[in-house]
């Protein structure tokens, strides 16, 4: 092999490469490594080609270097030595010697090497035809902190491209780690081994010395440890009981290796009212870079909990699972053993699990599910010395249908303080949309808003989720509908049209059911696209027990509740007596206009019958009690003058007790007291000139004070004997 220079940074790279022969089968390229990684100090340099490292170039397969093959080497944190040592050995292996480089000194950074070969392979013996190894030593300065690195740029060669480490360059003399941070809420702490390695060869010097190690406040040294490792000799230790540790160590005569310093057995305990969290002390000393070394983790006793992800669940199905919620103590003994940790939950969130238990990893199998299904409890087994406890786990939760927003999770016991956490957030599968309007009371076949149904996903207005009352069934006769409800007093007067004017929800022929409250459309196929369906030329028929105000419709059914049951209690499994997803605003119940009438009603004294005209029907009832006149005032049955008025029987209250009767009707409350001349009105005491009184079990008042309470009008026919009251 000879080698050919051309000038710049000549003599270093003249010595530097050498060709070495091994038979290898393999691809096309090379395999390139450095033979080892030094920690040197800023400014070192790399002298002898014995001792440097070294970046070898092996030949995968014996032609894939070509003669005329040209790659490049460049530095990073060093530079080219400009000169080597006069005496440096140059080795040569036996090669190929039919195979040379040529290099050149392209800058302080780069070289450009050529290989050139004088026969193609095949040529010549079998030592002859081997894979080519170019084995060159980094002689080179190191400039600068950090990893320093030599990059192969392959360009048109054979030469694979690469970036290698070959030093890791430190400012200091020395590098100070330790094996194990260890996290305690002892105030007495063992610590993990704390080792200073050297830099460089020598950089700690020899002979005697000083260590320093210093805590923080509120924290002292009360153990000196044993140093060892270059250590020859253990001198004096002060500092015992303060935050300052002093060791006086002898590092003996010279070495050969780089060498490093171990201090093992430490012990440090804190104040009581010393901080939680980090403790870092201050390493130092005659020849020890000084550095800020992180010992300790200084801890309460405590648990953490945490969810991987807050997952949205859809409100009316059951068999939605949570991310997987970890439960840990942040040191080991935090949580008492034989006791419970209790996870409760919403009480419109129910746990499904397997027969009552639910599947724990970690240092737990399984939880149980709590009488109020909306509770979990884990038992605490202890562990071994030192280990800290970890329970993960999903849950399978039922929600309640009509319920929306963040799924709060308390968790506490077993020592552990209460934490609340939120583990999910509860979604509606649909939305309703209406433009409220005003509706008359007592008027029939009057026009309602549109509504509009908007999945808030695809296929949450489903025909293929079970419901509960389905599961483990072997036939499902369950029919898939989506209805809208409508309150007491409210009936649809004939059937709306509906159709789905967005997405591909596919439904069926819609209907009435026979209470003519709850419209019913059928699914025949859920969506693969988020569906609108809109419902229009609804036409109401409102009667006159009906109150004033806003009045609220619902949406439900078999194709968005899949978990309710009408008689399901808090304690009742997965289910709920919830029926719908969501309610709305539909409109505005008003009374009349001036002009116009909802009812009239008509008694007449001394006769059970009266009549009541509606939308200019008139119907004739039968009381069982008659109106009379006593002092000159008209007493009528406080029973049939509220049905009068529209106050249903279960808004009149009889206290037997207290012999008062309360009527409510809208926004007024009524109370009257038998025998007693004081009538409230919204609490507002109003002295009458007539007190009411019992006949024939009945409670009969003057009809003038029965219309002032309950905001009626009243005539009085004295030739006919008739009171005609008006609402």
């Amino acid at each position: 092999m000879r080698i050919k220079s051309r000038k710049l940074f000549a003599i270093i790279v003249m010595t530097a490469m050498i060709l070495t022969l091994l038979p290898v089968a393999g691809f096309a390229a090379s395999d390139n490594r450095v033979d080892r990684v030094l920690n040197v100090e800023d400014g070192h340099s790399f002298t002898d080609p014995n001792t440097a490292p070294k970046l070898i170039i092996k030949e995968k397969g014996k032609s894939d270097f070509r003669d005329g093959d040209y790659f490049e080497l460049s530095l990073t944190n060093a530079e080219w030595l400009s000169e080597a040592p006069v005496e440096a050995p140059v080795k040569i292996a036996v090669a190929n010697e039919d195979t040379t480089v040529t290099v050149e000194a392209i800058s302080p950074k780069l070289l450009g090497i050529t290989i050139e070969k004088t026969k193609t392979a095949g040529e010549g013996d079998a030592e002859e035809d081997a894979e080519d190894i170019i084995v060159i030593p980094l002689l080179t300065k190191v400039k600068g902190e950090g990893e320093v690195k030599v990059t192969v740029d392959q360009r048109e060669s054979g030469v694979n491209a690469g970036t290698y480490v070959f030093a890791i360059s430190g400012a200091g003399a020395t590098i100070t780690t330790i094996d194990k941070v260890v996290t305690s809420g002892d105030r007495i702490k063992k610590l993990g081994n704390i080792r200073i390695d050297e830099t460089r060869v020598g950089s700690l010097k020899y002979g005697e010395q000083k260590i320093i190690l210093k805590l923080p406040p509120k924290f002292t040294w009360v153990s000196k440890g044993t140093p060892s490792g270059l250590v020859t000799y253990y001198d004096e230790v002060k500092g015992l009981d303060t935050r300052t540790l002093t060791l006086w160590v002898d590092l003996g005569d010279d070495r050969t290796a780089r060498g490093s310093i171990f201090l093992k057995g430490l012990q440090i305990m804190a104040d009581r009212d010393a901080p939680y969290g980090d403790v870092v002390i201050d390493v130092d000393g005659d020849n020890v870079t000084p550095e800020e070394l992180l010992v300790a983790k200084h801890t309460d006793y405590g648990v953490n909990v945490s969810v991987k992800e807050v997952k949205d669940l859809v409100a009316g199905l059951w068999e939605q699972k949570t991310a997987k919620i970890t439960i840990e103590e942040k040191i080991a003994k935090s949580l008492i053993s034989g006791r419970e940790i209790a996870v409760v939950l919403p009480e419109w969130v129910k746990i499904v699990g397997d027969d009552g238990k639910v599947s724990i990893k970690g240092d737990a199998t399984e939880g149980v599910i709590g009488s109020r299904q909306n509770e979990l409890y884990i038992e605490v087994e202890g562990k071994e010395e030192g280990k800290k406890l970890k329970y993960e786990f999903e849950l399978q939760l039922s929600i309640e249908a009509n319920k929306e927003g963040d799924i709060v999770a308390e968790f506490s016991g077993a020592g552990m303080e209460k934490q609340e956490v939120v583990i999910a957030n509860a979604v509606a599968p649909i939305t309703a949309e209406v433009a409220a309007t005003d509706l008359k009371i007592g008027v029939q076949n009057q026009p309602a808003p549109d509504i509009v149904i908007t999945e808030t996903a695809k296929a949450r207005i489903d025909d293929q989720y079970e419901h509960y009352d389905d599961y483990d069934d072997d036939v499902v006769d369950t029919v898939y509908e989506l209805c809208v409800y409508l309150p007491k007093g409210i009936e649809f007067a004939s059937t709306p049209d509906v159709e789905v004017t967005e997405g591909n929800l596919e439904i069926g022929k819609v209907k009435l059911a026979n209470d003519k409250r709850t419209l019913v459309i059928p699914v025949d196929s859920s969506s693969t696209k988020p569906s609108t369906v809109k419902i229009t030329n609804v036409k109401l028929t409102l009667d006159r027990t009906v109150p004033e105000g806003e009045f609220k419709a619902k949406i439900g059914g078999t194709a968005v509740v899949k978990n309710n049951d009408a008689n399901a209690t808090i304690k009742w499994p997965v289910e709920f007596a919830t029926d719908n997803v969501v309610s709305f605003v539909f409109a505005n119940v008003i009374t009349p206009a001036p002009g116009e009438t909802r009812a009239t009603t008509t008694f007449t004294i001394g006769s059970t019958t009266y009549t009541v005209v509606e939308n200019n029907v008139a119907v004739e009832k039968t009381m069982d009690v008659a109106p009379y006149i006593k002092e000159g005032r008209t007493y009528l049955p406080v029973r049939f003058v509220a049905d009068a008025l529209g106050v249903t029987e279960d808004n009149i209250i009889w206290d037997p007790v207290n012999a008062t009767v309360t009527i409510f009707k809208g926004d007024r409350i009524a109370q009257m007291t038998i025998g007693s001349n004081i009538l409230l009105v919204n609490g507002v005491q109003l002295t009458m000139d007539a007190v009411p009184e019992i006949v024939s079990g009945r409670t009969m008042l003057p009809v003038r004070w029965m219309a002032q309470a309950l905001g009626a009008t009243i005539e009085w026919d004295a030739e006919t004997q008739q009171v005609t009251v008006t609402q």
